[in-house]
């Protein structure tokens, strides 16, 4: 009972690890520049709008690269926790059986 109440607390944060893991979301850095579109009265041609499909599109690869990181650290705590969990417990069954 005594190697239970040890284990409890690193059992508890593990389970909360792989619970928090899907809270990870990327807070998303995207431009936000502001353009005038209508045309002055001075200049008679029309105004048309930038194109601005490269940076949209850089935008999401770093939300996504963000996303991605946040999963690799989420992934990385689980494993060390896990691993720790398991040196645990082999450190509890040596203790075990040299105590026979």
């Amino acid at each position: 009972m005594k190697h239970l109440s040890s284990l409890f607390p690193l059992l508890l944060s593990a389970v909360l690890m792989v619970g928090c893991a899907g809270d990870f979301q990327s807070t998303g850095s995207g431009s936000s520049a502001t353009y005038d579109y209508s045309a002055n009265a001075n200049d008679p041609s029309p105004v048309s709008p930038p194109d601005t499909s490269a940076q949209d599109a850089i935008d999401r690869m770093n939300q996504q690269m963000a996303t991605d990181a946040a999963n690799a650290a989420a992934q990385q705590q689980f494993l060390a926790g896990m691993a720790a969990a398991q040196e645990t417990m082999n450190n509890a069954n040596n203790q075990a059986t040299s105590n026979w």
